[in-house]
């Protein structure tokens, strides 16, 4: 209930253009690494593995930390929701020329076409359905959208129906002067 509330706060914040951002030079390896470890005891209660991939590389973006925390804890407790028991999770931090690039991959359903066009709407309800009882909202990825917009970035899905979803998210690591 809680994270229904936050969410709908958030959602509104962000719409109203209240969303302050305390933008600093961030590592996302350390971020990234906390955000696994939150996560993990929901993966290992649904006998899933989180595997973390180029954590130790340091990549600065001038990000808002806390929120960049929000968005990452969103998308991997996704990933966890909607992949079924045994499965992997697969998170990595992938430096790329000017680009600090991350990537969360389940092995869950998939997203058919449909899904993926509304993917990013607010209170979007797709097709898939958590694996565990966990509820949800259809805030969390529009929300994430807008955060990752007003911190410069692009965040996207690439999936395919029955091959699981990989969210992308990059930001730029050029810090303007």
């Amino acid at each position: 209930m809680a994270e229904m509330v936050q969410n709908l706060l958030d959602a509104n914040r962000i719409e109203r253009g209240e969303m302050q951002l305390n933008l600093a030079p961030t590592d996302l390896a350390p971020v990234l690494n906390a955000v696994i470890e939150t996560q993990r005891p929901h993966a290992t209660s649904k006998q899933q593995t989180l595997h973390l991939e180029g954590e130790s590389i340091p990549v600065v973006a001038l990000l808002d930390p806390s929120i960049t925390v929000q968005v990452l804890e969103n998308l991997v407790s996704n990933a966890v929701k909607y992949s079924p028991p045994g499965k992997n999770i697969f998170v990595w931090l992938k430096p790329q020329p000017s680009l600090a690039r991350m990537e969360v991959q389940d092995e869950g359903p998939g997203l058919s076409a449909e899904d993926q066009k509304k993917l990013f709407g607010k209170f979007a309800r797709l097709s898939a359905e958590p694996t565990g009882g966990e509820h949800y909202t259809g805030l969390g990825l529009s929300i994430v959208k807008k955060m990752v917009e007003a911190m410069n970035g692009k965040v996207w899905c690439e999936s395919e129906l029955g091959r699981g979803a990989t969210f992308i998210v990059e930001f730029p690591t050029a810090i303007p002067a």
